[in-house]
């Protein structure tokens, strides 16, 4: 037994300091020191999955719940079951709503989580996050902040590779790849409200996969698997979760290819009330048209706004919520970012 290799489960393989973390301050509450802990990440990186082997881990002592949609009342919040001393908590941005009134139940739950007789260990989406700390100072609340991070080429691979046998998925070179241009020419839509027209400015985009595929000399030709790893790599920006998605989006069982994988190109054009709207999405996992409109109040459109969203393949509506799109994931963020809607 002493000998037996303890294997990672392929959705933690790169969570590895983060699990023992989260250990660490386990192992401190049980010898009295409490330290509440906050897991953060960006939508589809991994939070549930970790949340998932620390229940595994701990399973008789904990009690564990989640929420799926905004709290708006706090007798939601019952610590309910037996009194288990460590609670897990998933998705707690969903406690506030981002408007004149809406943090009253996030205020009750920074009460509970006071209490030094219980180690509260949560999940929180980055973005709100982020916010909420500017507008709360809720990181005093969780000493220890484990924000996870963005994966490598290598461990996106191994990620993703450990699902399977060895041998099992057959990398193709495929011709329709190599015969890609290494500089493609596009042409970007600018409205000039002034003018009340859209003009077209033009602008290149490159092929960093087939340039540095062109660079390399002939017996140095990297292999297809490390090209597709690459691509996917890029398309996620090293996101976990989305790079899943893309791998099985691109995987025609057993093989894959380069030209599988598709870089999506997204020519975000929003206003500033559109573009409010979507960061509302980002930072919630997933809202309801509902929801959205009691938050932006009656000067937005919130029907039209959601419509354009869908249009330019930046979000998708399941179950009458919005939910940010995987692939699109990577350009929502930079876009909002540049409208300092989020940091």
């Amino acid at each position: 037994m002493g000998n037996d290799k303890i294997e990672t489960p392929s959705e933690l393989i790169g969570f590895r300091e983060e699990i023992a973390n989260i250990q660490t301050a386990i192992a401190d509450f049980e010898s009295g020191r409490n330290l509440n802990v906050a897991i953060i990440s960006e939508p589809y990186a991994g939070r549930t999955a970790i949340m998932n082997e620390i229940e595994k881990m701990i399973l008789q002592k904990v009690t564990r719940f989640s929420f799926s949609s905004i709290v708006k009342n706090k007798d939601e919040i019952i610590l309910s079951g037996p009194s288990k001393r460590i609670v897990l908590i998933d998705d707690c941005q969903f406690l506030y709503m981002r408007k004149i009134g809406g943090f009253d139940v996030l205020e009750y739950f920074l009460n509970l989580v006071s209490n030094p007789a219980i180690l509260f260990i949560t999940t929180w989406n980055l973005y709100s996050w982020k916010y909420l700390d500017e507008v709360l100072n809720i990181g005093k609340f969780f000493p220890v902040q484990i924000n996870l991070p963005k994966f490598t080429t290598y461990q996106i691979k191994e990620s993703i590779l450990s699902g399977y046998k060895k041998d099992e998925i057959i990398f193709v070179r495929d011709v329709e790849f190599e015969k890609e241009k290494i500089i493609n020419f596009m042409k970007y839509p600018v409205s000039i409200k002034s003018w009340k027209k859209t003009i077209e400015l033009p602008y290149f985009k490159i092929n960093y996969d087939f340039l540095k595929l062109r660079l390399l000399k002939k017996e140095e030709i990297i292999a297809s698997e490390d090209i597709i790893f690459g691509k996917i790599h890029r398309v996620s920006n090293g996101n976990p979760g989305v790079a899943k998605i893309v791998w099985q989006r691109s995987l025609e069982y057993p093989t894959i290819k380069p030209s599988n994988v598709k870089d999506e190109s997204f020519n975000i054009e929003l206003d500033y009330n559109e573009a409010f709207i979507l960061n509302l999405i980002l930072s919630m996992k997933s809202i309801t048209n509902d929801d959205l409109s009691e938050i932006a109040g009656p000067d937005y459109q919130v029907g039209k706004i959601i419509f354009r969203l869908s249009k330019q393949g930046l979000i998708s509506v399941e179950d009458a919520s919005c939910i940010i799109r995987p692939e699109a994931l990577k350009s929502v963020i930079e876009f909002l970012k540049k409208l300092r809607l989020v940091w």
